[in-house]
Order: C-alpha cells, then structure tokens, then sequence
C-alpha cells in the first residue's frame, strides 16, 4: 500500500465512524487529492497515481470493514472532481486519470461503479 492510499483510507474510516454525510466525504476527498496535486513535480503519473490511490483506498475500506458500495463512488467522483478542478496542466490528463480509477475498479470488480462515477448509466 502507497502512503497516500493509507492517508485517504484512514480518513475515510473515520469519517464514516464520525457518520458524516456524503458531501462531507466528497470534499474531503477533493481536497485530499487536490492537496496531494499540489506537491511536487506534476505529471501524468502523478495524476493517474492519486486518482487511483483514492479508489483503492474506498474498494479496501468496502471490502474490509463492510462500507456501503456508495463510498467508492462518492470517492471516485471526488477524485476526478479534484482532477477537473485543480486548473492547469493536471486536468489535461482527466482522461488517463479515469482509465486509472477504471483499472482500479475492475481490479475489484466494480466496474459499473466507474460507469456510474463518469456519469455514465
């Protein structure tokens, strides 16, 4: 596990044991992904990597600690929010950060939750 994955899924974890409301997750996780953006060198590596890392960290806490199947979209959506968001050159790799997000998702057998986080039904 990456550090960043462990950083969003202990947050999650406690957000979920807080019960705060869906958009609350949401913006934290725009913010933590948005955050993790602004370090460093950006590149597309680097925006496929958090995006992600995100998912990964929603798919872990669903499986392991029984979250609702709604946490991963919520995170996947806030990901790729954060990504659109975040302005300059990051959001120019939205498209490899979703085929990121996907990857994850089929590794866990979620992909219409990808279909679903796209907007796509």
């Amino acid at each position: 596990m990456r550090p960043f994955e462990d950083d969003v899924r202990w947050e999650l974890s406690w957000l979920l044991r807080a019960g705060v409301p869906s958009r609350t997750v949401h913006v934290t996780v725009r913010e933590l992904v948005v955050t993790r953006l602004g370090r460093g060198a950006l590149g597309a590596h680097e925006v496929e990597d958090a995006v992600a890392a995100a998912a990964r960290a929603a798919c872990r806490l669903m499986r392991e600690l029984d979250a609702p199947e709604e946490i991963v979209e919520i995170v996947c959506r806030a990901a790729l929010d954060a990504v659109r968001g975040h302005g300059g050159r990051s959001a120019q790799w939205l498209g490899e950060a979703a085929d990121a997000m996907e990857q994850v998702l089929g590794e866990f057998d979620l992909d219409r939750l990808g279909r679903v986080a796209h907007g796509i039904r």
